[in-house]
């Protein structure tokens, strides 16, 4: 390679090597996630908001990049809106949130500077329009959209089942009631939660359209949507609901020991009346079938006397003899007792008969 083709070649990298940073002050891209505001001296002079390459004044301006996608607020968990009170005096704890972009690039800049600023100004507008709101309505207002009777599975399992009874024996029914309707569940809606967030929305909207440092046009962001993430009672009243919720259930519970000491003793009295009458009708029998024989045994001995006759009272008498006389045995009756009646019937000799060994 000649010296001249050398000084060409080295020349020509010394202008690729210089192009590359004046291009660089020269020009800058956009993607399709962000836009761009040229500054000059600080000022914003132009806004580019779709994605392409864009040129700028090496040295005299600079470009700031801002989101174009939809930035997220939520209130953090130590700066949720606490003890705040509605209008039914009910103290409760209610963490907001917040979806916004920036819409003019340019009056963002000039007003706000940076998206840090710029959420914090959200975050300062929605939580003033949700105390606002929260404190003009009832707690129900907050926390339900219509008055529709509200349906609790529990208390719809109170009523004990009776499927298992007969009609005739089933006893009177009993009402198991809960201890007082659950907060909110008699209101009337009026408003709702819906509208009350829809309301915050166009306040919100309203605030950051309004006139900011002799300029119209607002603060160049918009409010796309708000909400209410979690709406809580405050801790001294969590715990008090807490206790309320205990004796409730604790109620529930009486019921069901109450209702199940009631069929346990009916249930008792039922088999001991069983009981009585199976044994009265096993007593009724045995004495029929006791009374039976008894008779049965009775004409039996009377048709044995009937048969045997006079053998009979004569053994009968003989056993009487045995009975109550005895060797020392004296007795002093006359000749017609009942009791020497046999004595006296029997003759001399065979009285002798009978002494003679």
């Amino acid at each position: 390679m000649s010296n001249k083709k050398r000084a060409l070649l080295i020349v020509l990298i010394l202008v690729l090597l210089a192009i590359v940073p004046v291009a660089r002050m020269l020009m800058f891209t956009v993607n399709e996630r962000e836009m761009a505001v040229v500054l000059q001296f600080g000022r914003p002079v132009r806004s580019c908001i779709e994605p392409g390459l864009y040129f700028k004044t090496p040295w005299v301006q600079k470009v700031r990049y801002l989101p174009k996608t939809n930035q997220f607020w939520q209130a953090p968990a130590g700066k949720i809106l606490d003890d705040l009170p509605t209008s039914d005096g009910k103290k409760i704890e209610v963490a907001p949130w917040a979806v916004w972009r920036i819409t003019d690039p340019e009056r963002f800049v000039r007003v706000l500077r940076t998206t840090e600023n710029a959420e914090l100004r959200v975050a300062t507008y929605v939580r003033s329009a949700v105390r606002n709101e929260i404190t003009n309505n009832k707690l129900a207002e907050v926390v339900r959209s219509t008055d529709r009777e509200m349906a609790f599975t529990l208390l719809e399992s109170l009523e004990p089942d009776r499927s298992m009874e007969s009609p005739q024996e089933s006893p009177d029914e009993i009402d198991l009631v809960a201890p007082g309707p659950m907060p909110g569940s008699q209101e009337t809606i009026r408003v709702g939660r819906e509208k009350i967030v829809e309301t915050i929305k166009e306040k919100v909207t309203g605030t950051l359209a309004e006139t900011v440092e002799e300029e119209q046009g607002g603060l160049g962001i918009e409010l796309v949507d708000v909400g209410i993430v979690r709406i809580d009672f405050v801790a001294k009243v969590r715990e008090e609901a807490f206790k309320r919720l205990i004796a409730f259930y604790q109620s529930i519970a009486s019921l069901y020991d109450n209702e199940g000491e009631r069929l346990k003793q009916e249930i008792i009295n039922k088999t001991n009346a069983e009981v009585e009458r199976i044994e009265g009708e096993g007593k009724q029998q045995a004495n029929v079938l006791r009374g039976e024989v008894e008779a049965e045994i009775i004409d039996n001995y009377a048709a044995a006397i009937r048969e045997t006759g006079e053998f009979y009272n004569f053994i009968r008498t003989l056993e009487a003899y045995q009975a109550s006389l005895g060797s020392n045995t004296r007795l002093i009756m006359t000749t017609d007792s009942g009791l020497l009646k046999l004595l006296n019937e029997l003759t001399p000799s065979e009285v002798e008969a009978k002494e003679t060994p």
